[in-house]
Order: C-alpha cells, then sequence, then structure tokens
C-alpha cells in the first residue's frame, strides 16, 4: 500500500499544481501500472483519511500542550516507530517544522499503514505528504522539501 501512495505523491501532488482526479481513473492508471487492487482501495482510503485529519479542529488537546511537554508513544506505536523515527519528530518539533497537531497527524497516518516497521526514509516521505496537505503548513512542507533533496543530493547545511 505504501508503494502506491508514494507513486501518487510523486505523479500527482505538486505544490503549484491544484486538480481533480477521478478515483476510477486513478484507480485504472495504477492497475495498469501492477498495483494491486485491495493495495490501490487501501491507498485512496489513507489518503482520504489523511485529508480528514486535516479537516478536524487543529484547537484540539494537542493544541494545549505546553511547550516543556513530551509525547510518549505506546508500546504498538514504538514497534512501529523506531527510536531513530521518533528521534526524527523530536527533531522536526525542536526545528518548529512539526506542531503537536501535525506530530500527531504523522503517528496516526503511520500506525494506519498496513507494515510491520516503518523506515525512517518512508518516514521522512510520510511527514513530508502530511505537511502538503495541510494548507497551514506550507513553509514547513518547502523548509522539509529542500532539507530531503538537499540531503539526497548531498549537500548538508
Amino acid at each position: 500500500m505504501f508503494e502506491v501512495i508514494m507513486y501518487l505523491f510523486e505523479s500527482y501532488m505538486q505544490v503549484d499544481q491544484t486538480i481533480e482526479i477521478d478515483a476510477q481513473e486513478i484507480t485504472d492508471e495504477l492497475l495498469e501500472e501492477g498495483f494491486q487492487k485491495t493495495d490501490i482501495s487501501n491507498a485512496l482510503a489513507w489518503l482520504d483519511n489523511l485529508s480528514n485529519l486535516h479537516e478536524q479542529n487543529p484547537q484540539s488537546r494537542t493544541q494545549a500542550a505546553k511547550q516543556t511537554s513530551h509525547r510518549v508513544y505506546s508500546a504498538i506505536e514504538q514497534h512501529r516507530l523506531s527510536t531513530e523515527c521518533q528521534g526524527y519528530i523530536s527533531y522536526l518539533e525542536q526545528a518548529r517544522i512539526l506542531n503537536t497537531h501535525t506530530r500527531e497527524i504523522v503517528v496516526d497516518c503511520a500506525m494506519s499503514l498496513d507494515i510491520e516497521e516503518l523506515h525512517l526514509h518512508d518516514l521522512k516521505w510520510l511527514i513530508l505528504m502530511v505537511l502538503f496537505n495541510d494548507p497551514t503548513s506550507s513553509d514547513a512542507f518547502l523548509q522539509l522539501e529542500s532539507m530531503l533533496l538537499d540531503f539526497e543530493d548531498g549537500l548538508i547545511h
């Protein structure tokens, strides 16, 4: 399923482009690319859930968190998100790329994937998708995108 999500993100998600795409058209294209119908359905549901998470009221309990509070991961979350992944999420919070609300969306999205353990590389792209889909996080998206692309190109600031 994650491969389908990544394919869709790379193919259709562009910062300067907003288009409406028919779900059946996407499904047909993905089937032609060799993806399984179950994975396609799960990926489209995951993306729909992502957009619904952003539509929820951000003045929830995550916004009430104090600067000195820390996120404690459950045993299941610790299994899915390695210490390295948890550290990266914490780093992005300290760098003010993620806030408490977007962090919780990242964790929710990671937990809803049908994979045993999320690798750091995949987590970075998942976070980029979360920020891309949040209209209030355009600056954070651009900052993270720049960090990821600079790192992949071998440039470190």
